[in-house]
């Protein structure tokens, strides 16, 4: 399989949508993702293209010494492959290049395969948001400190 991390185009967000409601049955929006990507100076979405398809993205809204990860999926296809990681890790050195101190998340409390990816990745445990979702449930909120130098 080959792949490539590359930033969001147009044409990728019904992709996206079509992804996101998949893996977590909702979605931000193609209005909220097309605003971001025609307005929003610190919207940094990261395409993951698999064999010439969306198989993922992650988006980091970066301001300054602050970063905040607002979505992040991999397809279901493709899930247990590594690719998260490789997504993951192409967004932390993104984070570093941009001199980020720290990097905060939302995860759903009950979702532990990210919550296990996420803690490797020196993430800590800051505080729970209750019913944050629209389903009602609870998200733990994660951050990643970062050496600047």
């Amino acid at each position: 399989m080959k792949y490539l991390i590359r930033p969001l185009e147009e044409k990728d967000i019904e992709a996206i949508v079509a992804g996101e409601m998949e893996v977590f049955g909702d979605s931000l929006g193609y209005d909220l993702i097309y605003a971001d990507l025609k307005l929003n100076p610190y919207a940094h979405y990261l395409v993951l293209e698999i064999d010439g398809e969306v198989g993922g993205y992650l988006s980091l809204w970066i301001t300054g010494e602050a970063a905040e990860m607002i979505n992040f999926y991999v397809a279901k296809k493709y899930q247990g492959m590594g690719f998260g990681k490789k997504l993951l890790d192409f967004a932390l050195r993104l984070c570093r290049l941009c001199k980020v101190k720290s990097l905060s998340l939302e995860v759903r409390s009950s979702n532990l395969p990210a919550l296990r990816l996420y803690e490797k990745y020196g993430f800590v445990f800051s505080h729970v948001r209750k019913s944050y979702y629209r389903d009602g449930s609870d998200a733990h909120v994660l951050i990643k400190k970062f050496e600047v130098k």
